[in-house]
């Protein structure tokens, strides 16, 4: 009997010893205090959220989340001591904790991490503000080592997983796990046009904008083309773009922008397009029936725009008219159609300087965040809530479409043409959101066009050359996951569709020829389609 029992209470702790040794221990990481400009104080959940990301062990080191951090922590700790007093009153095993301090482009970022003895583990990190990121990665690797005891080497029988990207033409980012295809600070490396890329014929006038939809209702996909004051429709027949029609749009008019939707919910879509007559707005909607156009509505008074809203992200037809104090600074709404013509509905909440070309709705986990290009071509990162996240560095989306107008003071009348200069303002390209390798995390495809010259002359154009990025959020800003090589040409215009109805979905790139040095070479047009195997592993 004795020894049945020895043998039971044996076999009991022989099985709670493991559970004992892989007992979870949990972690918090505060927001870190930021000591510099103002535009930077994002920074301080950025890193508190890369942080968390990069700890969380499963089943071994479980973070607290943000939310009970937020509701807990009222002020943050500057020592060793308040840092212990906070760690045991929140609970965890681990506190993470620390500082950016910004002095021009120079940081100093000190990382601590106080054990469940009170001891700091202090990490201070002389950097930049390019390189926060592989910083914080770098420190994030020490303390999963030295602190966790997390240590991950690749096993001698299974060879580390290559990233391929879903394109050979596609240079992928080296900061992701694993062995990249290649590497992406070759930026000026070009590629042959038969590697991984379709390339039309080339067109004998410049483009303005193009959309792939289908207009006609019929399952299949047509190319629309806007130029100068035409609008053209292409099928792809054997490998090249077959004319289909075209219409000869109202004189006199400046066309900014082709957008698709269907807005009568009847499976055709329409193609809207932004226009202006001087500076005032002229835009119109125009149906195709598989053969022909027609202009449905005409001259309406406002900016016509398509974004997907959240939370659904259907594509909504908006509008917006011209500002009294900045040229775009008017409120955007909803268009909604009555006794035949379009009308302003609702507005659409967006940060200040949003108009119906540069904004775009990024889902992000269960929320969004406002992408905008701002007047410099910067990309900026809003909240949901308008918050300012993060500013990129790099500039995107860049085009030589503008309208040239008066300013005027608040109240007073804009000199008449002739008598002032004018000023310009560029519209610029459109992001499109994508989940392509269907992690559930919302890249941006965006446009890099790229001239030196135009780094010194705001005002000049002409790019000779250009990209097409994968941007996503990283918990600090936009970084890269993949772009296309090098592109001879101006990108004036891209979509993410099947262009050639083969059930495999495209990247669409539409581009026009470079003027030359001398600016003196008519433009040309052609569509580049770079074809995504999203089964690709």
């Amino acid at each position: 009997m004795f020894k049945r029992l020895l043998m039971t209470l044996t076999t009991l702790m022989l099985c709670t010893l493991p559970a004992l040794a892989s007992a979870s221990q949990t972690f918090a990481v505060l927001p870190f205090a930021i000591h510099g400009p103002s535009e930077y104080q994002y920074l301080g959940q950025g890193i508190q959220s890369m942080l968390t990301t990069r700890l969380t062990w499963p089943e071994n080191f479980i973070p607290l989340d943000s939310a009970s951090i937020a509701k807990a922590v009222t002020t943050l700790p500057t020592d060793a001591t308040q840092a212990s007093s906070l760690r045991a009153s929140l609970g965890v095993d681990y506190l993470v904790w620390g500082m950016l301090t910004v002095m021009g482009q120079e940081c100093s970022l000190d990382i601590n991490v106080v054990d469940p003895q009170g001891n700091n583990q202090p990490r201070p990190t002389q950097t930049t503000l390019s390189q926060v990121i592989p910083s914080l990665e770098t420190a994030a690797t020490a303390i999963n080592a030295q602190v966790f005891g997390r240590f991950e080497q690749a096993s001698p029988t299974q060879p580390q997983k290559v990233i391929q990207p879903m394109n050979e033409a596609m240079i992928v980012n080296e900061s992701q796990a694993g062995v990249a295809y290649a590497n992406p600070s070759l930026k000026y490396q070009d590629t042959d046009t038969s590697l991984g890329r379709w390339r039309s014929q080339t067109f004998p006038f410049a483009s303005r904008g193009m959309v792939v939809c289908d207009g006609d209702g019929d399952g299949q996909n047509e190319v629309f083309l806007l130029t100068e004051n035409t609008l053209m429709a292409y099928r792809v027949v054997d490998r090249q773009l077959q004319k289909i029609t075209e219409l000869q749009l109202p004189r006199n008019r400046n066309y900014l922008r082709l957008n698709a939707a269907d807005l009568n919910r009847n499976g055709r879509n329409e193609l809207v397009i932004a226009a202006a007559v001087d500076k005032d707005p002229s835009s119109l909607v125009v149906e195709f029936d598989g053969n022909n156009f027609s202009i449905k509505t005409d001259h309406v008074p406002y900016f016509l725009g398509i974004l997907n809203m959240p939370p659904a992200y259907m594509p909504t037809l908006v509008g917006q008219g011209v500002g009294r104090v900045k040229y775009l600074t008017s409120k955007i709404h909803h268009m909604v159609k009555q006794d035949g013509k379009y009308v302003l509905g609702p507005s659409v909440s967006v940060p200040l300087g949003g108009n119906v070309f540069n904004i775009t709705f990024m889902p992000h986990e269960n929320d969004y965040q406002i992408i905008m290009i701002d007047d410099y071509d910067h990309l900026r990162v809003y909240s949901s809530d308008g918050g300012l996240l993060s500013t990129t560095e790099e500039t995107y989306a860049g085009s030589n479409l503008g309208i040239d107008f008066h300013t005027a003071a608040l109240g007073l009348k804009a000199p008449d043409a002739g008598k002032a200069p004018q000023e310009r303002v560029f519209i610029p390209l459109r992001g499109i959101p994508s989940d392509l390798d269907k992690d559930g995390r919302y890249e941006l495809i965006i446009s890099r066009n790229i001239s030196v010259a135009s780094q010194f002359f705001s005002r000049y154009r002409d790019y000779p050359q250009g990209e097409i990025h994968s941007l996503y959020w990283d918990g600090v800003g936009m970084s890269l996951q993949w772009k296309t090589a090098r592109i001879k040409g101006t990108v004036v215009d891209y979509a993410l569709i099947d262009l050639d109805n083969d059930g495999v979905l495209d990247l669409v790139v539409n581009i026009n020829t470079h003027t030359g040095m001398a600016g003196t070479t008519k433009k040309k047009t052609m569509l580049v389609a770079y074809p995504l195997d999203q089964n690709q592993e």
